[in-house]
């Protein structure tokens, strides 16, 4: 199976180098991967084009105004930014309407759960000023600062973290004066913190066998199956074909994953675009 290799891709939206694997210290072998917010596929790319896609399906998906919430399980977080980039374009699509009246999120990573200040950290894109935010996302975030008035610890940093903020005051700086707003940071953290909702230190292949058959809205897994054996890749598509709904179950991947396109469970799924699927 083809793993495709992002690790000398230059992107604008920094990110951490090193994920927490406290349960699992043998999962570091597969830390090597890249985020960002707005990410459409494995390359770790800001305002990717094919960001709109995801948001064309959302609004497809919730602006018929659900009479109860979609159940979305995301597969790999990264740094929280696969959350935050799909409920800050969620958001603005239900308006002033509840996020918890309209998601009910999942996660599973192999990462052990992040801090609450990193996660604070995390709540900001860390976009360039001349970058705009997608269509739909833009009006999710409120004006902040990520590191108010004296340094912060190091010890608390990673070193691009650090980086970063010896940057701020210079012109090509990023932008850091924007985050999520409250309801959808005090909704992802909750979820995190919910054991029936987040599997922490996990692997996809392991845990996807305890969901139950129909049951999701939508799932999610972006840059995820390159990492996993030919074995564990055929078994966790049978289960995410299992657990999806059938007809209105909506299974969003990689756009330009071979494997993925050429999958024999998606045989029975009808392609809405590159890397997005509705199980018929």
């Amino acid at each position: 199976m083809q793993i495709y290799s992002i690790k000398e891709v230059n992107t604008n939206n920094y990110y951490r180098y090193k994920l927490n694997f406290t349960a699992h210290p043998d999962f570091y072998k597969f830390n090597s991967t890249q985020s960002c917010y707005f990410r459409r596929g494995v390359v770790a790319l800001a305002n990717n084009k094919g960001y709109a896609d995801i948001e064309d399906l959302f609004c497809n998906i919730f602006q018929a105004k659900p009479n109860k919430p979609k159940k979305m399980l995301i597969i790999g977080i990264g740094h929280s930014q696969e959350p935050f980039s799909y409920l800050a374009s969620i958001k603005e699509i239900i308006q002033d309407s509840p996020l918890n009246k309209n998601v009910d999120l999942y996660i599973v990573d192999l990462q052990s759960k992040p801090k609450y200040n990193e996660l604070r950290l995390d709540a900001f894109p860390n976009l360039y000023r001349s970058e705009t935010f997608p269509k739909y996302a833009g009006k999710s975030f409120v004006k902040d600062v990520k590191y108010h008035g004296t340094e912060p610890n190091i010890s608390d940093l990673s070193p691009v973290e650090y980086y970063i903020y010896t940057q701020m005051h210079k012109p090509a700086a990023l932008s850091m004066d924007y985050r999520v707003n409250d309801e959808i940071f005090n909704f992802v953290n909750e979820s995190y913190n919910n054991p029936e909702k987040s599997k922490w230190d996990s692997r996809i292949q392991d845990v996807i066998t305890d969901y139950s058959d129909n049951d999701f809205d939508i799932i999610s897994a972006n840059n995820v199956f390159g990492y996993l054996s030919d074995n564990d890749y055929t078994k966790t598509m049978k289960h995410i074909n299992r657990i999806l709904k059938t007809t209105d179950g909506y299974f969003i991947s990689d756009p330009y994953f071979q494997d993925v396109q050429n999958s024999e469970v998606l045989s029975t799924f009808k392609k809405l675009n590159l890397g997005i699927y509705q199980k018929m």
